[in-house]
């Protein structure tokens, strides 16, 4: 068996790195790829997108030439899986078989209005908000120095997503979508399962324990579940 290509996108804020610990658990039939965006990790000289359609043309150039005959999939995480999404139509837009399977994780569909705005704020209120969404280390926010750097990684990308304009249903993507959530996290069943407005194939939705970051505290079984869901076949539902 071929291995499969499992193209990672971090959510605002992260690099390619969160999932260096995925590795070990994944299964052996995964080629793990984080994506690295402009600005941060390995591409830290490189300019912060100023919005979603530079993010989307970048990675789209940096996937598609790392696509082969091999089936690949995707997982996103909050603005990751916004991201994936625009990908994954340009890929299919653009004649690029689509993705064997996506994985949504953390963020409702792309029409859905996000009507507060917070990446303009002054550094002192960005900062409490950032204390709510509970996904910045404690020792980041601690030290003077990282908070410098991380500041303007993540207003770039709350900018990216509060920005987003979605432009049209008309053209679904093709391939089958799993919506993941955390219990706690500010989402419900309902508002997921109308991901599956834009596919032509399958959606399912799956609850993790947890908040917005669920993948971080619970990995593991998220990491379980797509083993399974892929490698065997099996359906999980809420």
């Amino acid at each position: 068996m071929n291995k499969i290509t499992f193209f990672c996108f971090p959510y605002a804020g992260g690099s390619g790195s969160i999932f260096h610990e995925w590795k070990k658990p994944l299964s052996a039939n995964f080629d793990l790829k984080p994506i690295h965006y402009a600005g941060r990790g390995k591409r830290f000289n490189e300019p912060c997108y100023n919005d979603m359609d530079e993010a989307v043309t970048d990675i789209y150039k940096l996937i598609s030439s790392q696509l082969d005959d091999n089936d690949y999939m995707f997982f996103g995480h909050s603005m990751g899986g916004l991201i994936a999404y625009e990908v994954c139509r340009k890929l299919i837009e653009n004649g690029y078989k689509p993705p064997l399977h996506m994985f949504i994780s953390g963020i409702k569909p792309p029409d859905m209005i996000r009507m507060r705005k917070i990446h303009n704020l002054p550094d002192s209120k960005f900062r409490k908000e950032l204390k709510k969404l509970n996904g910045t280390p404690r020792e980041v926010f601690e030290n003077k120095q990282l908070m410098d750097i991380f500041i303007p990684i993540l207003r770039s990308d709350f900018k990216l997503i509060e920005e987003y304009k979605f432009k049209s249903i008309n053209s679904k993507i093709t391939s089958n979508i799993t919506v993941m959530y955390g219990a706690e996290d500010n989402m419900t069943r309902e508002e997921l399962m109308r991901w599956s407005d834009f596919t032509t194939e399958k959606t399912q939705i799956y609850r993790f324990q947890g908040g917005h970051f669920f993948i971080n505290d619970k990995f593991f079984e998220v990491i379980d579940y797509i083993n399974q869901k892929i490698i065997r076949g099996e359906d999980y539902y809420e």
